[in-house]
């Protein structure tokens, strides 16, 4: 700090940037990979994207490139068709330590470890997208030597618009009545457009007196489905879109009233008819979900029975090829550990045991 002469006010001196240096000035800083997610993604960037859904392309960089601890931050440049570069800043910088890398497995599992981009709305349309890192920098710096690293052109593919009509079942608990909150479809809701595989959602729901009542028992969701079905059937007859999957939502009354959830059956390919039911409540920790409702992880998950998915692993002989289907790839959005993956039908459906489809992308 110094004094300004003849003001005695303090002023503070401006603190020179030191130049991060590289570990290897011959190769400059280096990439370890670049991922283009929309929710569940494998470093190859083989699964499928869908045109005009959000999506982010990660950086991945490697930390023991560069000589000594600093910030650092990132342009891409992308193109279609073809047509000149579009520039895109990186919506953060990020520390890099030599001294303490971080594994490229640490960087997938968390946002703030990655050099992240959010691709504009003309980027995402369906057809080819061209993709490649125009600089490296210190924020407020100049360019750092990097690396080459090649991004292979990415695909984005148009995809038919997901249909969901959503049917609270109101309940009696004794001399309570029990309703599902809006809190509980509205996280529903988002959970399926972000997880989904597709770019739009057509949603509708409602409320409606259920034909059971506390205490519930196994055979509670199946009186769910019936009626779900039973009103699906009707609503079809006088107009409502065939292709709509129902699900019903059944408050679990503070986890007095839990209903285990279940669908109707899982078809050997995605059935509009086969209707789902589930849980919604406050999870308060349930599963290791601490937001204001676990429905829509749950829903998520017993919806994507509808289209024939099944849980991972079964039948076990399949599992290679259940994980790597391509139509429900990016279905839900899962860890390591997820119970909601992609599988090959040919086994019969039991009740869904209450595990949390977690995590920003798939690990693989």
């Amino acid at each position: 700090m110094c004094v300004h002469r003849g003001s005695g006010v303090p002023r503070l001196k401006p603190r020179k940037r030191r130049p991060l240096g590289l570990a290897q000035p011959q190769t400059g800083v280096q990439v370890r990979g670049v991922e283009i997610v929309q929710c569940v993604q494998d470093v190859t960037n083989s699964v499928p994207l869908v045109a005009d859904k959000a999506t982010l392309v990660r950086l991945y960089l490697e930390p023991t490139s560069v000589s000594q601890p600093g910030q650092i931050t990132a342009e891409i440049a992308w193109s279609r068709s073809g047509g000149g570069d579009t520039f895109l800043p990186a919506l953060n910088s990020l520390r890099v330590d030599p001294g303490s890398p971080f594994s490229l497995r640490e960087q997938r599992e968390d946002i703030d470890k990655s050099l992240n981009f959010r691709l504009p709305a003309a980027a995402i349309g369906a057809g080819t997208l061209s993709l490649r890192i125009s600089r490296i920098f210190q924020p407020g710096g100049g360019d750092l030597p990097a690396a080459a690293f090649n991004i292979a052109p990415v695909t984005f593919t148009a995809a038919p618009p997901l249909r969901i009509r959503v049917i609270g079942l109101r309940y009696r608990a004794g001399p309570t009545t029990v309703t599902p909150a809006a809190v509980h479809f509205s996280y529903l809701r988002s959970f399926l457009n972000r997880a989904y595989p597709v770019a739009a959602l057509e949603w509708s729901h409602m409320v409606v007196d259920a034909d059971f009542a506390a205490p519930f028992n196994d055979s509670t969701v199946d009186l769910a489905n019936a009626q779900i079905a039973a009103l699906r059937s009707r609503e079809v007859s006088s107009g409502v879109d065939p292709r709509t999957h129902y699900y019903g939502l059944v408050d679990d009354n503070a986890s007095n009233n839990f209903m285990r959830g279940k669908a109707f059956a899982i078809p050997g390919t995605a059935q509009p008819d086969t209707v789902a039911s589930g849980p919604a409540g406050v999870p308060n920790g349930f599963a290791g979900d601490r937001d204001a409702s676990y429905a829509d992880w749950y829903g998520a998950h017993e919806l994507g029975h509808t289209f024939g998915r099944f849980h991972p692993g079964f039948p076990p002989t399949r599992r290679t090829r259940a994980i790597r289907h391509s139509l429900m790839r990016t279905a839900v959005s899962a860890s390591r550990t997820t119970n909601m993956s992609v599988s090959t039908p040919g086994i019969t459906n039991s009740a869904c045991r209450p595990l949390r489809c977690r995590g920003s992308h798939i690990t693989t």
